[in-house]
């Protein structure tokens, strides 16, 4: 068996683990009780990822591009994009200027977006998800793009016809969008791009873009929410006591985590709805201070390592990061709402620079792939440890360990083995 293990100073060092004959086993995982099948990993295509991306010369783009989506690096299949502006763009744009989108125009992605994003699709098959984060500020009723405010209550179906343009546009061109949000964290009030809307009021619109979609040629799902796994479970039984049927006009929820730890309220949504996707669609590490800070420290990594696999153990289905790429700043950001990325490059010195949370998420995306299932894990260890079969039949099992150096004995099939797990450390076991 193959055993890679980090730490802050020792990234992804190899081992070949052979078996070890003991009587007392702390972990066994069991290939034969499968859970929730895995979509895969991935990052957004931010308009501040795509402006650093194309700042990059040749042979840095080729390894932004084999960091992230190449099988030796991330794999990366999911992508998420922004329906206009977010904190993270360059600045403030919309795709019309008039009331019924009759000069509707996704020209700004032709020069922005298009270069990276299309880059990644000759080489990869995607899965895109699409997020509005403000609509545009004649539909909202406090006349600025942030801080709230709300859609007017007259423009429902004008912004569903707008929403329904902008996913028309994207599938006419071969854009591999697949599910669309209604709105990126809509129980937010921040300074940046946003808008809030009740649980009912989101329902309302998704049903009349649902509507207005029979006007239009593209297939399309949709998610719910978009926003923190804290009240997640509240918000699920605002949508059921809105409209008893509305699970039905839904493939799942989307969900972020900057909410500290209610991880199980995942588990709560999966139970009530086995069928239906959770999907992990925003989390960073944030108040960026520099790289130096960033490089130095393993605390961001385990965070993402404890996330994935709580949020793995409690059915999600996918993880995709923030902004795929950032400058040395944590930006560019218009409203100095800055932030790390796994990938950074300073401008200045032109260099790239790989953060401990790469390696952190490249513990998960590298070995597990898409369509994999996530397997029973028993596990008799104070230790967070998650596994999964992949479609060629491979097991991979990824461990955290924030206590004090351990040896634990895991059972994979009839094979045991005795592990060391280094205190803060991240661990992935790949048997074959």
């Amino acid at each position: 068996m193959k055993k890679w293990t980090s730490t802050l100073n020792d990234y992804f060092k190899k081992e070949i683990i052979k078996n070890y004959d003991d009587k007392k086993v702390d972990v066994i995982i069991d290939d034969k009780i499968l859970h929730q099948k895995h979509l895969g990993f991935g990052g957004a295509f931010t308009d501040a990822a795509c402006y650093i991306f194309n700042q990059l010369d040749d042979d840095n783009k080729n390894q932004v591009i084999d960091l992230l989506f190449n099988e030796n690096g991330l794999n990366y299949n999911l992508g998420r994009l922004t329906i206009g502006s977010c904190d993270f763009s360059t600045n403030d744009y919309d795709y019309s200027k008039k009331f019924d989108s009759s000069d509707f125009s996704i020209a700004y992605e032709f020069e922005h977006i298009d270069p990276f994003l299309k880059r990644v699709m000759e080489i990869k098959k995607m899965t895109l998800i699409a997020a509005p984060w403000a609509p545009p500020v004649f539909y909202k009723n406090n006349n600025e793009k942030g801080h709230g405010g709300k859609l007017k209550e007259d423009h429902y179906k004008d912004y569903a016809k707008y929403l329904c343009n902008y996913i028309q546009k994207q599938q006419e061109r071969h854009i591999p969008l697949k599910y669309i949000t209604m709105q990126n964290e809509p129980e937010a009030y921040p300074r940046w791009e946003s808008c809030l809307y009740s649980s009912n009021e989101e329902l309302k619109l998704l049903k009349l873009v649902i509507e207005e979609s029979k006007n239009y040629n593209f297939d399309i799902k949709y998610l719910l929410w978009d926003h923190n796994r804290d009240v997640i479970v509240r918000r699920e039984q605002e949508y059921s006591d809105a409209d008893p049927n509305y699970i039905n006009l839904v493939d799942g929820f989307a969900y972020h985590w900057y909410d500290g730890d209610k991880w199980d309220n995942l588990k709560t949504i999966h139970d009530k709805h086995p069928d239906k996707l959770l999907l992990f669609t925003e989390g960073c590490i944030e108040g960026f201070k520099n790289l130096e800070t960033s490089m130095n420290t393993f605390n961001g990594a385990i965070r993402y390592a404890k996330n994935y696999i709580h949020d793995s153990l409690n059915f999600s289905n996918g993880f995709i990061d923030w902004n795929l790429l950032l400058d040395q700043y944590g930006g560019p950001n218009h409203v100095a709402n800055y932030c790390e990325a796994l990938i950074q490059y300073d401008l200045e010195k032109k260099k790239l620079y790989i953060n401990p949370t790469y390696y952190a998420v490249k513990h998960f995306a590298n070995y597990i792939k898409p369509n994999a299932y996530r397997i029973e894990t028993i596990n008799n260890t104070n230790i967070l440890i998650t596994s999964y079969i992949n479609p060629d039949k491979s097991i991979v099992v990824v461990i955290l360990n924030e206590n004090e150096e351990k040896n634990i004995t895991i059972q994979i099939k009839n094979n045991k083995y005795r592990i060391n797990l280094p205190t803060n450390s991240i661990t992935t076991l790949l048997e074959e």
